[in-house]
């Protein structure tokens, strides 16, 4: 059937009224205020500078007498992590492969803390201890032996202070680690090793008391806080120190946790970390007879539908602002702690993402802007992308985020090209900032980007209407991006609508620059990026019309593209899919390309389901596309 863009074009927005969409929503407003960056520097430097000056003190011999005190006689309580461990990573480790978040280092036999770090990160991942869940879920004495040389060392060579070691996000981490662990630490070590851990646990927990609130905002800050209230919690003589680490929980739960139980930093795999360590400690609190308090619960019960919210068909997370696909068994260890067991809402007006969702299709787009500077350490330039699986399969992704593969690969991941929205002259619609001093000081935080993010959505019998927009674009080009995405009800078809369209109201920068300093091109190009899950496979018809994707399960999506009334000019091109966290796997991604013609351009694009297993493959240039159905 020949293809016209009058049956392609998606209907519009604001077509059905109230009655029809009882679920409609009014326009929402994401708006990211202007960083001050000379205002941010100074503060940045004074915090560098007091950090310097306690580092000193704190590495003193005075300071590391001010830490002695009564030392706790046995571990009261157990804690569960709730983050499953991998034998298999345990065995990596025992034959001195450390893969971490941060790098990868080979000990040759040796300590790994006496390597050299391949990065910051890499040393807090290892000194925090995390890794210790994986030689308890391998179990044994060699496992056991293994964990706890290597806790005897560390207390030989670091146990009295280490630059990183000792940070208060990484004293928290290894409290919780050590005492969730603490079967594997303790059982079957003699009285000297188990006198020096407790003595060095109390000692770091007293620092900690006086250091968690000087960590690192964000999610950092709630792990030095945790791991305080876990240290009061389960070492005897530790009801001040729980206390207190309960209040700093309470305090950072409200900073941190959105109404709509997202967190600030719009990073769903931070969300989740910080969950699983709350339930932790939740449910170590109720063992023993303790009240959780109200604000740690409400941030609870707003979080697990927002986790249901960003949940693939596969069971893992969407891949937006840093985030990965998270621990294996991680969300279903979650998720058991839901009593609602409610469904997943629509809209997360606080948090700034949409999802869509109708049959065996589910959609989930970002509709916000950067989150603030602070928190933005690890945020995306991926305004307006979306990711969609059909059933329990992932067709359309982000490239996802590692930290394992070094900075460059890091940066790269972090650029509008690694997502599934509208790249304007291979520019993304946020900067990464990039100076060596301005980073040596606020790290690699998002500075720039769209300031203004509009959206609203519509849902009646026919389907679910998305409209978007962003202006990231605009102080650079003068333009602004606008998406629309419809759904059908019966998930077996998306169709979207990508235009650029000159500001109304250009921003005072721009203005400026285009009249004396930068002028953009005319005619800028843009790109179209659809990437597509490595177990999905591609093939692009003879005449270069459409695109037909075949998932593992024998689903085939057929991908059509018009531009101007004219088929729009469609490429297969390599990709990159970093959803696990560790490694990287070769995948391939959907390209349209244009060009903006007198300040606007526009395209109509579509993805609908041709097959279901065992129904055949057909051949792309055998598909049709059907019309939308009237309202």
């Amino acid at each position: 059937m020949p293809m016209t863009e009058t049956e392609f074009d998606p209907p519009p927005i604001a077509a059905p009224v109230a009655a029809e969409a009882p679920e409609a929503h009014s326009p929402a407003y994401f708006s990211m205020p202007p960083g001050n960056r000379a205002t941010d520097l100074a503060a940045a430097a004074l915090v560098r500078l007091r950090d310097r000056i306690l580092a000193r003190t704190y590495a003193s011999w005075p300071y590391g007498q001010s830490l002695r005190g009564p030392m706790p006689d046995h571990m009261v309580f157990y804690p569960r992590d709730l983050r499953p461990g991998r034998a298999d990573k345990a065995d990596a480790f025992f034959h001195g492969r450390w893969s971490l978040p941060g790098g990868q280092v080979k000990t040759d036999g040796g300590s790994p803390f006496a390597a050299v770090a391949p990065s910051e990160t890499w040393a807090e991942e290892l000194h925090g201890f995390s890794w210790l869940r994986h030689f308890t879920a391998a179990g044994g004495d060699a496992a056991r032996t293994y964990a706890q040389t290597l806790i005897a060392g560390w207390m030989q060579q670091d146990g009295n202070w280490h630059d990183i070691g000792w940070r208060p996000q990484v004293i928290g981490r290894r409290l919780t680690s050590w005492v969730a662990n603490g079967a594997l630490i303790i059982d079957g070590s003699d009285l000297i090793y188990r006198s020096t851990l407790l003595r060095s646990m109390a000692r770091q927990a007293r620092h900690l008391a006086r250091t968690a609130a000087l960590a690192p905002a964000g999610e950092p800050r709630m792990t030095a806080a945790i791991g305080l209230a876990f240290s009061g919690l389960c070492l005897s003589e530790g009801q001040a120190r729980l206390d207190k680490g309960l209040k700093l929980v309470a305090r950072e739960v409200a900073r941190q946790i959105l109404a709509d139980g997202g967190h600030v930093s719009r990073n769903p795999a931070a969300m989740l970390q910080i969950m699983l360590d709350l339930i932790s400690l939740s449910e170590a609190l109720a063992s023993r007879h303790i009240e959780t308090p109200k604000p740690v619960r409400d941030a609870i019960d707003r979080m697990m539908p927002m986790l249901r919210f960003f949940r693939h068909g596969d069971g893992r997370l969407a891949l937006f602002n840093g985030a990965n696909e998270g621990p294996e068994g991680a969300i279903d260890a979650a998720l058991d702690y839901d009593d609602a067991d409610g469904r997943p809402f629509g809209f997360a007006p606080h948090s700034g993402y949409q999802r869509l969702a109708a049959g065996p299709a589910y959609v989930v787009a970002d509709t916000g802007p950067p989150p603030p500077g602070r928190y933005s350490h690890a945020a995306h330039a991926g305004c307006l992308a979306f990711e969609m699986s059909a059933g329990t399969k992932r067709l359309i992704v982000n490239c996802g985020a590692t930290r394992m593969l070094g900075p460059d690969w890091e940066a790269a991941s972090r650029a509008t090209a690694a997502h599934s929205t509208l790249v304007l002259a291979d520019t993304s619609s946020a900067r990464i900032l990039r100076g060596r001093i301005s980073r040596a000081l606020l790290g690699a935080r998002m500075m720039e980007g769209p300031t203004r993010v509009e959206s609203r959505r519509n849902e009646n019998d026919a389907g679910i209407w998305l409209e978007a927009s962003h202006n990231g674009y605009e102080k650079a080009f003068g333009l602004v991006h606008r998406r629309r995405l419809f759904l059908a009800a019966s998930g077996e078809e998306l169709r979207g609508e990508d235009l650029l369209v000159t500001a109304e109201n250009p921003r005072d920068a721009y203005v400026w620059e285009r009249a004396f300093w930068h002028r953009p091109p005319e005619n800028p190009p843009f790109t179209l990026r659809f990437h597509l899950h490595p177990d999905a496979r591609a093939s692009l018809a003879h005449d270069g019309s459409n695109v037909l994707v075949l998932l593992p399960n024998g689903d085939g999506w057929q991908f059509r593209a018009l531009s101007a009334g004219a088929a729009a000019p469609i490429s297969i091109e390599e990709s990159v899919y970093l959803g696990s966290g560790e490694a990287s796997r070769r995948a391939e991604q959907i390209v349209v390309t244009g060009a903006v013609f007198r300040g606007e351009a526009r395209v109509i694009w579509a993805l609908r389901r041709l097959s279901a297993k065992g129904a055949g493959q057909p051949k792309p240039e055998d598909a049709e596309v059907p019309e939308l159905p009237t309202l």
